[in-house]
């Protein structure tokens, strides 16, 4: 299912780290510097975050290693698809998707600034987070489309074994967490750990007096 988010400021402060200011960032992504930034800057910036970018006509410019990963990945979870490294023709459909609606929105919202996102479940426990949204490249007349692929699994993973060491908790606490960080809710836990729902909510209630209350809003979908 595709979500959408309106009128929300482009994060492109999230895809560089501080203190790079909006300027700084958009001359940063100018064409001359892609290459550099997509396959030394953002790879290892962000290890389990791989970047797309279209054109404003949907025409493929860079993609990250990372990214080319994930797409084979989504491919090997279609019957039919299971081998072999994808084209930039074939791409998977979840990112098609989700660049072909961003390009009908400027029609039918073009007041608006639009994000949209997806979570797509693999075999093996796999989740993976894809966003899509408008940026600004320096040296572009038009719009560019950025879509960014999360793979919430190893994140949800690093988070919850650094709060583990971090607030002390317990390792069915951090199993807990874990599913809790990747976005699963309360009875999708339950039958992940084959706990009851009490059991769960014991756990959580545990963790959050330990980690503080500002933990409720560090979940990552």
């Amino acid at each position: 299912m595709l979500h959408t988010v309106t009128d929300l400021p482009l994060p492109l402060g999230e895809v560089f780290p501080e203190p790079m200011a909006q300027g700084s960032i958009e001359k940063a992504l100018s064409s001359d510097n892609l290459d550099l930034i997509f396959e030394l800057l953002l790879g290892q910036v962000f290890p389990f975050r791989g970047f797309i970018l279209f054109d404003v006509t949907g025409k493929l410019l860079r993609s990250t290693t990372k990214a080319d990963e994930f797409c084979v990945l989504l491919h090997k979870s279609v019957p039919g698809q299971a081998f072999g490294m994808p084209e930039p023709s074939t791409l998977p459909d979840q990112v098609l998707a989700l660049r072909d609606f961003l390009m009908e929105s400027c029609v039918d919202f073009p007041d608006h600034t639009l994000q949209l996102y997806d979570t797509v479940c693999l075999p093996g426990g796999i989740r993976l987070h894809l966003n899509a949204e408008w940026i600004d490249l320096a040296d572009q007349p038009t719009k560019c489309i950025l879509v960014t692929i999360d793979d919430l699994t190893k994140i949800a993973h690093d988070r919850a074994v650094c709060d583990a060491y971090r607030y002390g908790l317990t390792s069915r606490e951090a199993e807990v967490w874990e599913l809790y960080l990747q976005g699963l809710s309360y009875r999708r836990i339950c039958k992940e750990l084959m706990i009851t729902l009490n059991t769960v909510k014991k756990h959580m209630k545990s963790i959050f007096f330990k980690c503080s209350i500002e933990c409720r809003c560090r979940h990552l979908v």
